[in-house]
């Protein structure tokens, strides 16, 4: 996509522009079960979004879903789970988190979608993490979304076209490396203090 100025942003060698939509299909959430078979499972909410945007396990609820669906909508190891219905003024939404667990045991909310790579060779499900995590606190999902009634609503279109800066995938291990290493020392003098 053009800049505003015409001109095309010049990615470094190796790099490539493509789209969240490019590289990951997106699966919309669960409802409470109507038809059985249905089977009791933790569904992950934006409840369960902390501020720091990883996963809260602590208060997961568990609902009756149908079986049938919760089969095609469950959460794999690598999935992006992103709040796509709720948020506020102040914390828009369109937040991701990242799930780094067992495959097969959660599902996760109808106001939340999951991003699930396609070509995982591609694209690390954690740089992904990160790069949406950077957009979010830009400010960019502020012109996505929608208001009714005190509800914000991401609007999808915008949200998976969005542009997606993409390295080599080894570069993109080392940016990952680079910035769990200052979030440790970040840690680390927040406990200190």
């Amino acid at each position: 996509k053009a800049q505003p100025n015409g001109h095309y942003p010049q990615l470094p060698v190796g790099w490539s522009c493509t789209t969240i939509k490019d590289v990951c299909e997106n699966i919309n959430g669960l409802w409470k079960g109507k038809k059985e078979p249905l089977v009791k499972v933790g569904v992950i909410r934006n409840a369960n979004f902390t501020k720091d945007f990883k996963l809260d396990f602590s208060n997961i609820e568990c609902i009756d879903v149908e079986q049938r669906a919760f089969s095609q909508r469950h959460l794999l190891n690598g999935d992006l789970i992103v709040e796509k219905s709720g948020g506020s003024d102040k914390n828009p939404v369109g937040r991701a988190v990242l799930y780094e667990g067992t495959n097969g045991v959660f599902s996760y909310s109808n106001f939340t979608m999951v991003l699930r790579i396609i070509h995982r060779e591609v694209i690390l499900s954690k740089f992904l993490y990160y790069y949406i995590l950077a957009n979010y606190q830009a400010g960019v999902m502020n012109s996505m979304q929608t208001q009714t009634t005190g509800l914000h609503n991401l609007i999808l279109d915008k949200y998976l076209t969005m542009p997606l800066y993409l390295p080599p995938r080894q570069e993109q291990e080392r940016i990952i490396n680079k910035i769990e290493i200052l979030f440790s020392k970040l840690d680390t003098i927040m406990e200190s203090l």
